[in-house]
């Protein structure tokens, strides 16, 4: 029975340890994982961008230790990153989260924000690219930003499977917006995502329920421009509704793929019963 339950031991210790042996190359135990980034402001010269920080080593990230992890600290940035305009960016914020001070024990989570300086040789001009997937996108001024808006959210019908909607997605703002991407296929278009919530209010509570790539446009080469309109229809599956999310939230670019004036207009929402 003891030999059993040393032999069972030794097993332990040794898949524990061979799973930290197959971790990444380099691996001490220091790691920190950065997601949720946000854009805090943009310039020229810079921006400053916030991330959540999560400690996903197995050692503390202490700031009277740094020296003991400067050399060994792996940094995983979420995917997120590639969703905003600075993505092209990644080494400079990689280097500075590299020369930043933690004060994090493993497992343990912080808020961090970081100014990045953009070198001269690195600086583009004032307009940028709409990030459509494998698009290309169109280039935009700041001043002349695009702005998506879903209105007229209406319910054909329903059954026991499926909710079966309806909508008018507009752009409002004073720059066009590449809905259609470059493939042949509608992977890099920009989607529509449906939600089952409990109230109105989109938060991360929201059960994904399914999505949609929008399609179309062929007379325009898939630019939605200013002042114009698509309607939408979308068939919705109800297999992850539940009795208390009654409310079914349709969200125009949910991925969050293209670049706006306003990033909160792109909901609506009907009440299926």
């Amino acid at each position: 029975m003891v030999l059993r339950f040393l032999h069972i031991c030794f097993f332990t210790l040794f898949s524990i340890s061979l799973l930290f042996s197959q971790d990444e190359k380099g691996y001490e135990g220091y790691r920190i994982y950065m997601s949720s980034p946000e854009i805090v402001s943009s310039k020229k010269k810079g921006f400053k961008i916030k991330f959540k920080g999560t400690n996903t080593g197995s050692k503390a990230l202490a700031k009277d230790s740094k020296s003991e992890y400067q050399d060994k600290l792996i940094i995983k940035l979420d995917e997120s990153l590639r969703n905003t305009n600075v993505d092209q960016f990644r080494d400079l914020i990689e280097n500075k989260i590299a020369a930043s001070k933690f004060n994090l024990k493993a497992g343990q989570s912080g808020s961090f924000e970081y100014k990045i300086k953009i070198p001269k040789e690195r600086r583009g001009i004032e307009s940028f690219s709409v990030n459509t997937g494998g698009g290309s996108g169109n280039g935009f001024n700041r001043k002349l930003c695009p702005d998506l808006v879903l209105d007229s959210l209406i319910m054909l019908k329903r059954d026991k499977k499926h909710v079966y909607v309806e909508f008018i997605v507009s752009n409002i703002g004073k720059g066009a917006i590449n809905i259609i991407g470059d493939k042949k296929d509608d992977g890099d278009n920009v989607n529509v995502g449906a939600y089952f919530a409990g109230s109105p209010k989109f938060s991360r509570g929201a059960i994904p329920a399914d999505q949609m790539y929008l399609e179309g446009l062929e007379e325009t080469q898939g630019i939605l421009f200013p002042e114009q309109s698509m309607k939408v229809s979308m068939k919705v599956s109800r297999k992850h509704q539940t009795k208390y999310n009654k409310t079914l939230i349709i969200f125009v670019d949910s991925n969050k793929i293209v670049i706006e004036c306003n990033e909160t207009n792109n909901r609506g929402h009907v009440l299926v019963k």
